[in-house]
C-alpha cells in the first residue's frame, strides 16, 4: 500500500495577522484564547462580555488590550478586522448579526446556531457585506483530517462504505448542555459525527435514531445509523452520559483508516489495508498541539482566506454547515429532545 501523504498544516508564518475582537468570555473563550497566546501571530485585541466583569477578568489574564460590556461598542470599533463569537448558541444569530452588519469577518463558534433558518440568516447577511462568514468546525482543519481526504481523493482505501465513529465524555456535569438554548447534546456535541460523516459521504437519505432523554427533555445519549445515496453507511453513538474512547474510522473498498482518539483533536492516523491483522501505517501529529490547542489551525486557515478574499472557507461550506445542522435537528426531531 502506498506511503501516507504529507499533511496541509495552516502554519501562522503563512496567515497575515489580523486585529480581532471576542464576543464572549466563556470556556471555549478561554480555550481558543489560550492557544492563540502560544501557537500564533494573530493578534486578539479587544473582548466583550455583556455579564459584568467576565471580559475584564479575561482581557486581564491573556493580556488583551480592551474590554467591552457592549458586542456593539467593540463591534463599531475600525482598528478590528474579525470577531471570533464564542456565545451562547441561543443568541448567536443576534450577536453574529451584529459583528456581519459593522463589516467585520466572522468565525462563529459551532454549532453556529440550533435553528436552520436562523443559520441561513447569518451566511446570507455575511455574503450581502462581503465578510468572510465560517462555523468554528475546527476539525475540518486538523492535520490528520487533511491526511484523511487525500486518501479518500486519491482512491488509497476505494470507494467509501462505511463511516463509524462515537463521541462519549460523560458531559452530565455541563449545566450548559441540559439547559434549552444552551446547545443540545445532539447538536453541540454530535455536529462532530455529522460532519466526519457528511464529509466522505454527503447528506444521508435515511437517518434512523433513538436515544435517551433527560428528565428535562434534553437528550442525554443517542444512536444514529444513517444510509446514503451511494449505499454507503454511517453510524455513531453520543453520550454525554457515558465516557469511551472518542473514536472513529473510515472503511472502503480497498482499505480503511483509523483516527487516533481522541479523534475531533490533534491525534494520529493509520492507514490499514484490507488484509486481516495488517499493522497499518501510522501518522502522528508532531506539532505538540493537543486537545482543544488544535483550534489555532482553523484561525490561521481564515486569516489566509481573508487575504484571498474568500467568503467562505472551501474545507468547510455554508452549504455544508447547514446540511450537518439539518442532519442534526432531524435526529433530534426523531429521539424527541427539546430544542427550545
Amino acid at each position: 500500500m502506498s506511503k501516507l501523504p504529507k499533511p496541509h498544516i495552516f502554519k501562522p508564518e503563512e496567515s497575515k495577522p489580523l486585529r480581532w475582537g471576542v464576543f464572549g468570555a466563556g470556556w471555549i473563550v478561554d480555550a481558543m484564547l489560550k492557544t492563540a497566546a502560544k501557537n500564533s501571530n494573530q493578534k486578539f485585541v479587544a473582548i466583550a462580555s455583556r455579564t459584568a466583569g467576565k471580559a475584564e477578568a479575561m482581557a486581564q489574564k491573556y493580556g488583551i488590550e480592551s474590554a467591552h460590556n457592549s458586542y456593539e461598542e467593540l463591534a463599531a470599533r475600525p482598528d478590528i478586522d474579525a470577531i471570533y463569537i464564542g456565545t451562547l448558541p441561543s443568541d448567536r444569530l443576534e450577536v453574529a448579526l451584529i459583528a456581519i452588519n459593522a463589516g467585520k469577518h466572522v468565525l462563529i463558534e459551532k454549532p453556529i446556531t440550533v435553528d436552520l433558518a436562523e443559520a441561513e440568516q447569518i451566511y446570507a447577511a455575511a455574503k450581502s457585506k462581503k465578510v468572510l462568514a465560517l462555523e468554528a468546525m475546527w476539525t475540518r482543519f486538523l492535520p490528520q483530517m487533511d491526511i484523511a481526504r487525500q486518501l479518500v481523493k486519491d482512491g488509497t482505501i476505494g470507494e467509501v462504505e462505511l463511516v463509524v465513529s462515537n463521541f462519549c465524555p460523560a458531559n452530565l456535569e455541563v449545566p450548559r448542555l441540559f439547559t434549552l438554548g444552551g446547545g443540545n447534546p445532539i447538536i453541540d456535541m454530535g455536529i462532530y459525527p455529522i460532519a466526519l460523516s457528511q464529509q466522505f459521504l454527503g447528506e444521508p437519505e435515511e437517518i434512523h435514531a433513538f436515544g435517551k432523554l433527560h428528565p428535562n427533555q434534553i437528550d442525554e445519549e443517542t444512536h444514529t445509523f444513517m444510509r446514503f445515496k451511494s449505499g454507503a453507511r454511517s453510524n455513531f453513538v453520543l453520550s454525554a452520559r457515558t465516557a469511551l474512547p472518542i473514536y472513529a474510522a473510515i472503511s472502503g473498498s480497498k482499505g480503511a483508516i483509523d483516527f487516533g482518539t481522541p479523534w475531533f483533536t490533534p491525534s494520529a492516523i493509520t492507514l490499514y489495508s484490507n488484509a486481516f491483522g495488517d499493522q497499518g501505517e501510522t501518522w502522528i501529529d508532531d506539532t505538540g498541539m493537543r486537545e482543544h490547542w488544535g483550534l489555532i489551525h482553523q484561525v490561521h486557515a481564515f486569516a489566509q482566506y481573508v487575504e484571498q478574499g474568500l467568503l467562505e472557507s472551501p474545507l468547510y461550506t455554508h452549504k455544508e454547515s447547514l446540511a450537518n445542522i439539518d442532519t442534526a435537528l432531524k435526529i433530534g426531531a426523531q429521539i424527541g429532545t427539546r430544542f427550545k
